[in-house]
């Protein structure tokens, strides 16, 4: 019964989640209406509603919240620290600075006031620019770690005190280029999937397509990865060329995530704890109940930001937040 939970029991539970995402909002929508829809006979209002601005929104809180998840279970397994994720380890400020920095400079160069009008010029190009700005901060904290050998716990006060610095540069660069254009970057930065439309599931999907079946279709490397470093070795593994492959796999996820919905925090930390304990039998189910239970935790804290505080909206980031703040001081407690 166990083992059906993740394999079928997981995905039942999203398919749920992203059905009442559907209909809770500001805009009523019944279960009448959505079989209507699925009928071709809804009126123009529902599937306005629906189709335009709920459906891309859940989509890509979906994709979204795997690559988060996927992200911390990698960053997790080359670390060996359950408190490592993308957010935590400087990852996604790396990312967001990168992003950050594109987005004012071509609102400055184009002229355009700040508002989502400039996304759709660079929503193709962010993915590669937080990419690099992902693999800078990814690098730097790879050769720290390597160099001196940080134990779990430091490595991850590295990691927030770059996270740290780079928040800072990025609060620079807002503060340079002016009020308007920070109002609507801040909402980014806290992790946000208010505006999501098709072009950004669009954007994002490319990327799901491919990494989500690679790093799945990894999991034999992985448990090995996961044995004593002097053990893996004599099997002819060589540990040091797949963490450094697992690590770029992971900023690649986190960074394509933040392009779309800017960093939504502690998903990568909750998830890969709550996979492990479900699916304790194997990495491959571990690695399928990241990608359902990230999906999961993103719709639902979504959805509530949207209907606990309506008509105002609580950005997912916050949400999350909220959740995953205090089991990861839990965690830190227990690793401290």
């Amino acid at each position: 019964m166990r083992r059906l939970l993740p394999s079928l029991g997981l995905p039942l539970l999203l398919v749920l989640a992203a059905f009442i995402a559907l209909i809770q909002g500001a805009a009523s929508v019944q279960f009448t209406n959505l079989v209507a829809l699925m009928a071709g006979e809804a009126g123009e209002h529902i599937h306005r509603v629906v189709m335009d601005y709920r459906m891309p929104r859940v989509l890509l809180g979906v994709l979204v919240g795997a690559h988060f998840a996927l992200a911390g279970y990698l960053l997790q397994l080359i670390t060996r620290n359950s408190l490592a994720d993308a957010g935590v380890l400087g990852i996604s400020s790396g990312s967001g600075l990168a992003a950050v920095t594109v987005f004012v400079v071509m609102t400055r160069l184009l002229g355009q006031d700040a508002s989502y009008q400039l996304v759709p010029v660079t929503l193709s190009l962010l993915p590669w620019l937080t990419l690099a700005g992902g693999l800078l901060a990814g690098g730097l904290l790879w050769a720290l770690w390597r160099s001196t050998g940080l134990s779990p716990v430091r490595l991850a006060v590295v990691g927030a005190t770059c996270a740290a610095i780079f928040s800072a540069l990025l609060m620079g660069a807002l503060v340079l280029w002016g009020q308007a254009t920070s109002e609507v970057i801040i909402l980014w930065l806290a992790g946000t999937l208010y505006g999501a439309g098709w072009d950004k599931v669009w954007a994002l999907l490319p990327w799901s397509l491919v990494l989500l079946p690679l790093v799945t279709g990894l999991a034999r490397p992985m448990v090995l990865l996961s044995l004593d470093r002097q053990k893996a070795q004599t099997l002819g593994f060589n540990v040091t060329l797949w963490n450094g492959l697992m690590l770029a796999l992971a900023v690649a996820l986190a960074a394509s995530a933040v392009a779309m919905s800017g960093p939504v925090g502690f998903v990568g930390i909750l998830v890969p704890w709550l996979a492990r304990r479900l699916c304790p039998q194997g990495v491959s189910a571990q690695l399928w109940a990241c990608i359902w239970l990230g999906g999961l935790l993103v719709v639902i804290g979504d959805t509530l930001g949207r209907v606990l505080m309506s008509p105002f909206e609580l950005p997912v980031g916050v949400v999350t937040a909220l959740v995953g703040c205090p089991f990861f001081l839990y965690l830190l407690n227990r690793k401290v």
